[in-house]
């Protein structure tokens, strides 16, 4: 099941692809794949990363490492000079996740005082 933040996220991973770029899903299927992979991720970097800081830009970083790996034929070993396609395309889609992120900790800090 698709959430909101997925769906923004995804039209958001349509549009790059319309604005050129090389790395973005061109269809709405690969978009919706890359934009729930992208949420977890996204969600789960304190958790793998506890002795990195968790800032904005480690995160953009990890983002973009993640769906290189995970969407270059090969792998993480064959993404080369394309890595800087997905931190772009990561940079643009972060902000989508961060407010979501944000939100939803809000709301279990909401639900916790009840």
């Amino acid at each position: 099941m698709q959430s909101g933040v997925e769906k923004a996220v995804a039209d958001k991973l349509l549009w790059a692809h319309a604005d050129g770029s090389p790395v973005a899903p061109s269809n709405e299927f690969g978009a919706v794949e890359m934009a729930s992979i992208a949420r977890r991720r996204w969600n789960s970097f304190a958790r793998r990363h506890k002795h990195i800081p968790n800032t904005l830009q480690a995160r953009i970083e990890d983002l973009a490492r993640g769906l290189a790996g995970r969407f270059t034929d090969g792998g993480w070993p064959m993404v080369g000079p394309l890595i800087s396609d997905y931190r772009w395309l990561a940079e643009q889609i972060a902000p989508l996740l961060d407010a979501a992120s944000e939100t939803d900790i809000r709301q279990g800090d909401l639900r916790a005082n009840e």
